[in-house]
């Protein structure tokens, strides 16, 4: 009884899932795999989103009266888009960093 459900285990899984032909191995290794599509998504939908909320953050606290926390939301909120800016352009790290190192003397 046991060898008879083996066999149909065994059967219903090789006719399911057939073994991979070699064009689709070769085609999957060679594949570019970068991150383009990723930080075009999130230039385009989160840095608004942050941008909407920090506003309405900064009206609601300004309409309470509460200006310094309003001005330590809109600061810190305005630094964490500029590290996000610098982190999705391609060109923008190699030129702080250039930048930083020219401070020092080093010029590259």
């Amino acid at each position: 009884m046991f060898s008879i459900a083996s066999t149909v285990i065994d059967l219903s899984v090789a006719t399911a899932h057939p073994p991979a032909a070699a064009d689709v191995v070769t085609l999957a290794q060679s594949t570019d795999v970068n991150t383009g599509g990723l930080r075009a998504w999130i230039k385009d939908n989160v840095v608004f989103t942050i941008l909407i909320a920090l506003a309405c953050v900064v009206l609601v606290g300004g309409l309470k009266g509460n200006l310094s926390r309003v001005f330590t939301v809109g600061g810190l909120g305005l630094f964490g888009l500029a590290y996000l800016g610098i982190a999705t352009s391609e060109s923008a790290a190699t030129g702080i960093g250039n930048w930083i190192l020219g401070l020092v003397g080093i010029q590259t």
